[in-house]
């Protein structure tokens, strides 16, 4: 990123990331997330601001984010060079992004799922940050297209496993997924009623506290019910 004459490395640590998605829009994040318009032409773009997150940073992820920002709505020169994109603007601002070692966000966090379904790209992932353990998804319905996002923490202690929990709705289909406790040796969901029991997969999560259950259902809503038992057969948690 070079602004004023001066170029600055932003570290690996630091995950931004600018997408298009062929159809004539983008999706960028490095504090906040934001997109709009992209109008490409042989080598110029334009791109527009539609919408923007709100989130305060304190570290060079807010200058990424002000330094795209400011070239927003102007013409920019850009050019590939191997695996490096770079953006250039009349009053020689230039960012370069470098093509990542995986399509999805966070990616230092733990992987629990991931794959395609029906177009969907998917991933659910374990991530902590200074002892805070969190279960995120990330979905879109093609490459490209911006990514659709759920996230839950692990519950404080005394608090019910299971709730919160991801209910994220992939290709007429239902991704769920949630925190046990660590003596769960089995979770079933029943999408309603006197509906059949389906055991939902366990997955460690890195943390010695907790497992997470997680997989696919045909069916889920308010009235699903979802229990996880231990070697005994008692209940050790239950959604719904």
């Amino acid at each position: 990123m070079t602004v004023g004459g001066l170029t600055t490395q932003v570290p690996p640590s630091i995950d931004a990331v600018l997408r298009f998605d062929g159809a004539g829009s983008y999706s960028a994040r490095a504090c906040n997330y934001m997109g709009g318009s992209a109008e490409i032409d042989d080598d110029s773009l334009v791109l527009g601001l539609g919408s923007m997150t709100e989130m305060g940073c304190m570290d060079l992820r807010a200058d990424i984010d002000a330094v795209l920002g400011a070239v927003t709505g102007e013409s920019v020169r850009w050019a590939i060079a191997g695996e490096e994109l770079t953006l250039a603007a009349p009053g020689g601002t230039t960012l370069t992004y470098r093509v990542r070692e995986t399509i999805y966000p966070d990616a230092a966090a733990q992987e629990v799922l991931s794959g395609e379904r029906a177009g969907y790209q998917y991933r659910l992932a374990v991530e902590n940050s200074d002892g805070n353990l969190g279960l995120n998804v990330h979905y879109r319905a093609a490459p490209g297209r911006p990514w659709g996002r759920q996230r839950i923490g692990a519950p404080y202690s005394g608090g019910r496993a299971l709730d919160p929990l991801i209910e994220a709705p992939i290709a007429e289909e239902f991704l769920i997924g949630g925190f046990v406790t660590a003596d769960t040796v089995r979770v079933t969901h029943r999408a309603g009623e006197g509906a059949p029991a389906v055991d939902v997969a366990l997955h460690p999560s890195g943390d010695p506290s907790w497992k997470v259950a997680a997989g696919f259902v045909a069916e889920h809503s308010a009235g699903s019910r979802i229990v996880g038992y231990d070697v005994a057969g008692e209940v050790t948690a239950e959604w719904g």
